[in-house]
């Protein structure tokens, strides 16, 4: 590797908020050949870093805020950023993506990842202008809304081109499933990192730059990229009408989860479409830094009592989930409750998820009254809806319960409350339901290391989700198993699962929105256009095998942090509700089957031990983890 990184800020940032100490450090090149960056490089700190089993909401976890190669440059779906840190829901790895801006201000402000350790006495915010830093008092700024927090640092930083990325009252009460928000309604929304940011005293962080993103050879990377732009302006359906479009889509396949998965059909599905926004909410279209797809969606509710003033979303994941999950068809509700859980700062799949459960536990009777206070819990109850965000950001209630996630509540309520939760390793589960949509979901759902995830690493839901399917993501000649036998045969899909795990890698390191690697070659980003992409980008020669294999050792890093801590197979599991038949709609009596058959599957395609789980000593060597290898060694692992 040359001395001249392409491509990469080239440094890092390191606030110790207990000492209020700021150091610069250079980017290390062997990590750089290893991990690429993003996600890859932040797993690879934090395996370094973090002493296991620390509690996630202790001094000594870190949040890696944390760019890659690709952040901030004209390839398009380049805006991303994603943060890394021991996850307070889950006690394992846990990472979150957002678009917006902030990571291009990042890597223009002279970094790639911005590590913060240690606890403040007080509230802080961090102002990062063109790489000086500062550490800013934010008492005043504690209670403050997202919104409110944005708009008064803008103003007191005097920079309205800056990007803030912030925390609101749920992140300040520690809520275990609290946001990370930028630019006011962009969110990291999964695994709680609005908790630790919370937990060390860190209110913000504002950032801005106009240093240069230097690119080895600009001639081919723009070729390059201009083939992806225009490869991803095919992707016509998601641009007109956003994600929201699968509510109508996964309905009519009896896929769209509702009332806390008792069924995968709502019959007023039409009452909370695209359709239905476009015609009465939508302002405009909104799009992050460099997207061509512009997937997101700009929307009001001019009168009456939900009136609620102009913002992002709702995409499609917050509308089901503050919708159907909980049996509400009022969409003007559901864009008030998106626009409550934005500016408090909450993660919409997971409040979703606790409020539906809550209301369930409540009519089977095991939540009794003295702790409801007079809060009517029944299904298709938007006030209630309203009335349980409120309550879970400010932890008052109920509300304290369910802001410990679905998995500890469920743990407190007792009863048959444990099994009826749906998350896996306490990460809620999404609009996504296995049973209804295609059983790849199912084995991805129980082997991911953040959890109940349906988009890290990767959607693999197109691959076989009709008959006709030509979704191969670029994977076939990798050995992906074509054509997809059928989206409710279970053999196959541990192997399938395999390539979408070790490619879905690919975006996070680099930087990249996941909506830019799904489809097939020409509507899509291939691992072979990442290739080439990549190596003019920085002028690292790099062929489509060789990424595959850094994809692989990043996914397999990942795992093995979860296993320093404890996690195995006995993790790898599914909620009960997943075994039981879906009760109405198209695909009525479906459900999985045999999940121990594909968790059999994908461990031994990854080289894993089959009664473990967990990555082989071999495999680790084979990818260049000796050193993690002999660390799991060390602690009696093997």
């Amino acid at each position: 590797m040359s001395e001249k990184i392409f491509g990469y800020a080239g440094q890092i940032l390191r606030i110790d908020l207990s000492k209020k100490k700021i150091l610069k450090e250079p980017l290390r090149k062997d990590f750089i050949k290893k991990y690429i960056g993003c996600t890859g490089y932040a797993a690879a700190i934090l395996w370094y870093e973090l002493k296991p089993k620390i509690d996630p909401l202790s001094p000594n976890n870190k949040i890696i805020f944390s760019t890659g190669p690709l952040t901030g440059t004209f390839c398009p779906c380049s805006g991303s950023y994603e943060i890394c840190f021991k996850s307070p829901l889950t006690n394992a790895f846990g990472e979150s993506r957002s678009g917006g801006i902030f990571g291009p201000k990042m890597k223009y402000a002279g970094f790639d990842h911005i590590i913060i350790e240690g606890k403040s006495d007080k509230p802080v915010y961090i102002w990062i202008n063109n790489g000086e830093v500062e550490i800013k008092d934010a008492q005043h700024l504690y209670g403050k809304t997202v919104h409110e927090t944005t708009e008064i640092i803008l103003e007191e930083i005097k920079e309205p081109k800056a990007s803030v990325a912030c925390i609101g009252p749920a992140g300040e009460k520690l809520v275990r499933f609290a946001a990370v928000m930028n630019d006011r309604d962009r969110a990291a929304g999964r695994c709680g990192g609005g908790a630790v940011m919370g937990s060390k005293n860190l209110k913000a962080i504002a950032i801005n730059g106009e240093k240069d993103i230097e690119i080895a050879n600009p001639e081919k990377f723009y070729e390059f990229v201009t083939e992806a732009k225009n490869a991803l302006l095919k992707k016509t359906a998601l641009r007109r009408f956003g994600t929201i479009n699968a509510i109508t889509v996964l309905n009519a396949m009896g896929a769209l989860p509702t009332k806390y998965g008792y069924t995968g059909f709502f019959e007023r599905a039409e009452d909370v479409s695209s359709e239905r926004l476009l015609s009465k909410y939508l302002i405009k279209r909104r799009a992050c830094f460099a997207c061509p797809i512009g997937c997101g969606r700009y929307s009001e509710v001019k009168h009456g009592i939900w009136a609620t003033p102009p913002h992002e979303g709702p995409e499609f994941e917050t509308t089901d989930m503050l919708g159907p999950w909980i049996n509400i068809s009022n969409l003007e509700a559901i864009i008030k409750a998106n626009y409550l859980c934005n500016n408090y700062g909450l993660d919409t799949i997971s409040t979703g998820n606790v409020i539906a459960f809550a209301i369930e536990c409540y009519e089977k009777g095991w939540i009794k009254e003295d702790l409801v206070k007079g809060i009517k819990l029944e299904w298709n109850n938007p006030e209630t809806m309203i009335e349980l965000i409120k309550l879970i950001a400010k932890r008052e209630g109920i509300g304290d319960l369910l802001a410990e996630g679905v998995m500890r509540a469920a743990e407190k309520i007792g009863y048959g409350a444990p099994e009826l939760a749906l998350h896996t390793k306490g990460l809620e589960m999404p609009a996504h339901d296995p049973r209804g949509e295609t059983r790849i979901l199912a084995i991805k759902y129980a082997v991911e290391y953040r959890g109940g995830c349906h988009v890290h690493s990767g959607f693999p839901g197109l691959y076989d989700r009709s008959p006709e399917s030509l979704n191969d993501y670029g994977l076939k000649e990798f050995g992906l198993p074509w054509p997809p036998k059928g989206k409710f045969i279970e053999e196959g899909k541990g192997i399938a699962y395999r390539f979408f795990a070790i490619f879905g890698q690919i975006p996070e390191i680099m930087g990249m929105c996941q909506f830019a690697s799904m489809g097939s070659e020409g509507n899509m980003i291939t691992i072979k256009d990442y290739a080439k992409i990549y190596s003019s980008l920085t002028g690292i020669e790099m062929d489509e095998y060789e990424l595959m294999k850094i994809g692989e050792r990043v996914y397999n890093l990942k795992r093995c942090f979860n296993v320093r801590e404890g996690f195995n197979r006995k993790d790898d599991k599914l909620p009960k509700r997943m075994y039981e038949p879906i009760a109405t709609g198209p695909v009525k009596g479906e459900c999985v089957k045999n999940l121990d058959l594909m968790l059999n599957e994908f461990y031994e395609s990854m080289g894993w031990d089959i009664k473990t789980g967990i990555p082989t000593f071999e495999k680790l060597k084979e990818l260049g983890l000796e050193d993690v290898a002999e660390e799991l060694r060390k602690n009696s692992i093997f």
